[in-house]
């Protein structure tokens, strides 16, 4: 929308906004509504309407009106503009009496002169004659009512039309709508008292946190996060039009989501009162790789359907030594999430301890006998729980053969402004990496891919997730038997994280050479291009998949392998 959509007056802005608490309090109900509608990407306050939300692929445009009368609203208070008189002039003997065309639906039509479909919104404590009531009914159901519909717009286009001069055309918005068009993408709600629309805002409040794994508690947080949101409203409200942009007077939705996830973040460090397991809390979650570089555009001109990424991550040196100790100490503080289902890691019952430490500890020793395949799969669950706001799945999606090939990180990855995705992680540590283990990686996934592990057999986690400790997602219908990876591509990223030895890095970096980045650079760019060629030349379905390729070279597997198994041993008794 650009500039001249929002009048330059200040008419129903500051210099009114003493009466409009109750008006507040419903821009507060729908700037909340937005952490539920996805579609819902802006509210603004008093610029072209007294309320504007801005969807998608439409505007509603909203007022409210409070006044001091006891009666319902009838048509002629509603429809009907104020006049003004005219002196005689030529042959005319008596003075004329003119439209102001200022009536609330007169004001409401003017309000279509935007880009996008425009639909409109009456909301009143008072409520409405019978005449009226057609405009309660909901848009989706009025053709049960059309009856209704015909008397009301003959009643509705007279005041409209009332002291026009005959000469004009039928009153129309700037987008040339008239009054027809208004009643059928026209709504009228009535909320009878401020206090309904708090408690409808507290509870949005109260929801919201709760779905990202937060009770707030009763003494008061959430009518406290109200009263934040008002005092923005009120100042965005009381932004002069004259002065202000029409963004100084809106609610963006990402804005508003941070706003909100900060609010509710501060409230639940004060009470501690979590009761979802996996904290999407970045400050909490411990990176255990560094990353030192990410390349994005290397398939550019390929025109693939899917996106294919390429990062790098790496360990650091400490006093020229690799940090093998360093990485094995933040790596075991992910054994928990990787190793323990969620009602394992929920329960901290003082009984409970031992017997947790005791499946830890056993769950360990059965994964040690793999244990390259162990720490591959702890450093791709660390790097997509630090990079991305995410839920792990603890189920494996097995092949139905004597192989058990796996994804074995899977991950909701959750969005505040798009679905939700899934990602399907597949992790490797090899001692060389080259076109034949390259190959045989690829062989593996394209044989998972094809299995009825994953066409059929997604239901599998489906019932192993444990929504009760997730915070909310919407990707069950990507788990249905019925579902289609062809159909939801957008909406899965298959994630390749390989760990080898590189010949560019040494145990000591004193015995490395100066431009050693730059080499490791162009070597995991070079492995990165072999395995997606090898990857679509053996289907070309795979041009359309999202594909992340993780790599991390390292100067010896065998000494982390050795530094885990310390730090294990440090911590815990291993029998």
């Amino acid at each position: 929308m650009n500039f001249s959509e929002m009048e330059l007056s200040d008419s129903g802005g500051p210099a009114a906004l003493k009466g409009f608490e109750y008006q507040n309090f419903v821009a507060a109900y729908y700037v909340l509504s937005m952490l539920e509608n996805k579609n819902l990407i802006k509210v603004r306050c008093e610029a072209v309407d007294d309320i504007d939300l801005v969807y998608a692929n439409k505007v509603e445009y909203i007022q409210v009106k409070t006044t001091d009368k006891d009666s319902k609203w009838n048509a002629k208070e509603f429809a009907e503009a104020e006049t003004y008189s005219v002196p005689p002039q030529g042959r005319q003997r008596k003075y004329q009496t003119i439209s102001k065309e200022n009536s609330i639906l007169h004001k409401s039509i003017l309000c279509d002169k935007g880009e996008s479909p425009s639909y409109f919104k009456i909301i009143t404590p008072r409520d409405v004659t019978n005449a009226l009531k057609y405009l309660k009914i909901s848009l989706n159901v009025r053709d049960e009512k059309t009856e209704l519909r015909q008397p009301l717009l003959k009643t509705l286009t007279a005041c409209v039309e009332k002291n026009r001069s005959r000469k004009l055309e039928a009153f129309k918005s700037p987008n040339g709508n008239d009054v027809e068009y208004w009643l059928d993408h026209a709504v009228w709600e009535v909320i009878p008292t401020k206090e309904l629309i708090e408690m409808r805002c507290t509870k949005l409040i109260r929801q919201s946190a709760h779905r990202k794994g937060i009770y707030l508690s009763e003494n008061g947080d959430a009518e406290r996060i109200l009263c934040s949101l008002l005092i923005n409203l009120f100042e965005k409200g009381a932004a002069s039009r004259v002065l202000k942009s029409i963004n100084d007077k809106s609610y963006d939705r990402r804005d508003f989501i941070s706003w909100f996830n900060d609010e509710i973040q501060y409230y639940a460090n004060l009470s501690l009162e979590h009761v979802k397991i996996y904290s999407t809390d970045s400050s909490t979650l411990q990176a255990v790789l560094s990353l030192f570089f990410k390349e994005k555009g290397l398939y550019d001109t390929a025109n693939f359907k899917g996106k294919k990424e390429c990062t790098g991550f790496k360990g650091e040196y400490h006093r020229r030594k690799y940090g093998y100790d360093v990485i094995a100490r933040n790596l075991y503080k992910w054994f928990h999430e990787v190793l323990l289902l969620p009602s394992e890691i929920a329960d901290i019952s003082p009984d409970k301890i031992t017997e947790k430490f005791q499946i830890l500890t056993k769950r360990y020793k059965f994964e040690a006998s793999f244990i390259n395949q162990l720490i591959a799969k702890a450093l791709l669950h660390s790097i997509v729980r630090t990079t991305y706001k995410s839920q792990p799945i603890a189920a494996l999606l097995y092949v139905d053969d004597d192989k058990s090939t796996c994804f074995d990180n899977i991950h909701i990855v959750l969005n505040e402004h798009e679905p939700d995705s899934l990602l399907m992680g597949f992790s490797r540590f090899i001692t060389t990496i080259n076109r034949s283990s390259l190959e045989k990686i690829v062989g593996e996934f394209h044989e998972l891919l094809e299995s009825e592990a994953f066409s059929s057999q997604k239901e599998k986690v489906l019932i192993l997730k444990k929504d009760n400790y997730l915070l909310e997602h919407d990707i069950n219908e990507l788990l249905e038997p019925n579902s289609s990876l062809d159909n939801n591509l957008n909406r899965f990223k298959f994630v390749f994280f390989i760990g080898y030895e590189s010949e560019h890095l040494k145990c000591n970096s004193k015995e490395m050479e100066l431009d050693f980045e730059n080499q490791l650079i162009y070597e995991a760019t070079t492995q990165f291009r072999e395995l997606v060629n090898h990857l679509v030349s053996v289907d070309e379905f795979y041009e359309e998949l999202h594909i992340d390729v993780y790599l991390y070279p390292i100067p010896s597997l065998i000494s982390l392998i050795k530094e885990v198994q310390n730090q294990v041993n440090t911590e815990w008794t291993i029998c």
